[in-house]
């Protein structure tokens, strides 16, 4: 018995399971499942992680450089030159001009966050917003180079009133008609007229030519500006969303900030006037001959300006057609969200103002005359980075890509920007600059289909490989021709004038 009893444990366990199971089955069945364990829960530093990262990383070196160059111009800011030169890097003018056009711009900016919930109340489908976006850069296209153009020959300083006067128009005519008709009537006073940023660049440039500036401060003074609009595009709707809450208020509120952006507009010291030569031509002759002199450019037929202006088209035309393949891969490798690209938008809004205000210049300055050098390296860069920015999996990788790239933008648009002030004389600056920003409007319209087209025949690495195409080729343009066609003939030119300066001097002491 003793050794039978472990054989009938075992037996009578087997059969017990085998009668409880069905139980056991039952009472799961029944019963409700357990809870999902809490999900882990992210803090504000995990969402803020990649982006500061990025910036300690990427902005190490361009503030080191910052400090070093602004400690240099501490120690050799001695005598009379020197004290002249740093005048003319803060003239009144340039601080005056950044203001009005950051009021401006904030005036524009305060409407974007009501602007859709306009169009869907108007009933303005993806066809209306197309044609609307297609007749905003048409009308820029041509009014960039008509004001620009005027500038040089009526004023800088009375072609910002025109724009300023421009906006108000296209305010006015929002407020007053509560209809589709009406939201197309108000895109053509300032699209065509409000050329500000142009005019403001040729403006800034007079400014430091007539205080005897280096190229370094002009680098400054137009990085001044494009760090006051930058700051603006985000200014604005920080705004208009702590302050308002409709269109109409909106409005009101983009009208009373254009108005005292008008204010320093007032302020604003007018350059000295050009002779009659410099005009071309004298008070009689014809109105043919006056329309003939205001159309033609002689800047154009210059080697170095037609490559600035190719230069420009094929980095616009990379950019544009990057941008909406962009917004599909970051929205499907990364489920980005409103408060995410909120996030890297203002990253890259802060980065490209910084640096424009507080890189380009030290920049500019340290490469000299190897500007070329400098313009190679920002081309590496943005074309570097594109394609591990679009296929990395890592969100801190995006950041650490971007940073550097918007900071190579920055310093490139504000050297280019100088160059072709060296190209242009003074009263063919605005209009010259007024075709460059036509080129960049002809690059935005046919940049974003072309990209989209790519996309769709044969996916992603199609447009990526025809962005980095357009890098690449204007990578060639540089290296090849910038320093014979541009540094070179700027030089030239400056040695011209200084010997015509030289020898009109010494003719006059002679005749005394």
């Amino acid at each position: 018995a003793a050794a039978a009893l472990p054989e009938f444990r075992r037996v009578f366990t087997m059969k017990l399971r085998a009668l409880a199971s069905p139980v056991l089955a039952l009472l799961r069945r029944l019963s409700p499942p357990p809870p999902p364990p809490p999900p882990v829960q992210s803090t504000l530093w995990d969402g803020l992680a990649p982006a500061l990262l990025a910036v300690l990383v990427c902005w190490l070196l361009p503030a080191l450089l910052y400090v070093r160059f602004a400690r240099e111009g501490t120690a050799t800011s001695t005598g009379a030159g020197s004290a002249a030169r740093a005048g003319a890097g803060r003239h009144r003018g340039v601080l005056y001009g950044s203001l009005s056009s950051f009021l401006s711009v904030t005036a524009m900016a305060v409407m974007f966050p009501f602007m859709q919930v306009r169009r869907d109340a108007l009933g303005c489908d993806a066809l209306c917003q197309g044609g609307q976006t297609s007749l905003r850069s048409a009308l820029t296209l041509v009014g960039a180079a008509v004001i620009g153009r005027a500038s040089d020959r009526v004023g800088r300083v009375p072609m910002l009133w025109v724009g300023t006067a421009a906006s108000l128009a296209s305010i006015v005519i929002s407020l007053s008609s509560d209809s589709l008709t009406g939201m197309w009537l108000a895109v053509v006073p300032a699209a065509l007229l409000n050329q500000n940023f142009s005019v403001c660049k040729a403006l800034f440039s007079d400014y430091i030519d007539e205080a005897g500036g280096t190229d370094a401060d002009k680098a400054g003074a137009v990085g001044k500006l494009g760090m006051a609009v930058g700051f603006s595009f985000m200014v604005g709707p920080i705004l208009a969303s702590a302050l308002i809450s409709d269109y109409r208020r909106a409005l009101l509120l983009s009208a009373a900030i254009t108005a005292a952006s008008s204010v320093f507009l007032l302020l604003l010291p007018t350059p000295s006037k050009l002779s009659r030569q410099q005009r071309g031509g004298g008070g009689g002759g014809s109105s043919s001959a006056g329309l003939t002199g205001f159309l033609s450019l002689p800047v154009l037929k210059l080697r170095g300006a037609q490559l600035l202006m190719l230069v420009r088209l094929k980095m616009a035309l990379a950019f544009h057609m990057f941008a909406p393949v962009w917004q599909v891969s970051i929205r499907a490798r990364f489920d980005f969200g409103p408060r995410d690209h909120a996030q890297f938008m203002g990253l890259v809004g802060l980065t490209y103002a910084l640096s424009q205000g507080f890189i380009a210049k030290p920049l500019v300055r340290s490469f000299g005359d190897k500007v070329s050098r400098l313009l190679l390296l920002c081309i590496l860069v943005l074309g570097g980075a594109r394609p591990v920015a679009l296929y990395t999996q890592s969100v801190g990788v995006v950041y650490a890509c971007y940073v550097p790239m918007v900071i190579a933008l920055g310093v490139m648009n504000t050297a280019i920007t100088t160059a072709a002030s060296r190209l242009a004389q003074k009263e063919q600056l605005g209009g010259f600059y007024g075709v460059m920003e036509s080129v960049e409007n002809v690059a935005g319209m046919v940049g974003p289909a072309l990209g989209g087209l790519l996309a769709r025949v044969d996916g992603f690495p199609a447009t990526l490989a025809a962005v980095v195409c357009f890098y690449a080729a204007a990578f060639v343009l540089v290296a090849l021709f910038f320093s014979t066609h541009v540094s070179g003939a700027a030089a030239a030119e400056a040695a011209a004038k200084s010997r015509a300066t030289s020898e009109a001097a010494a003719a006059k002491q002679a005749a005394v």
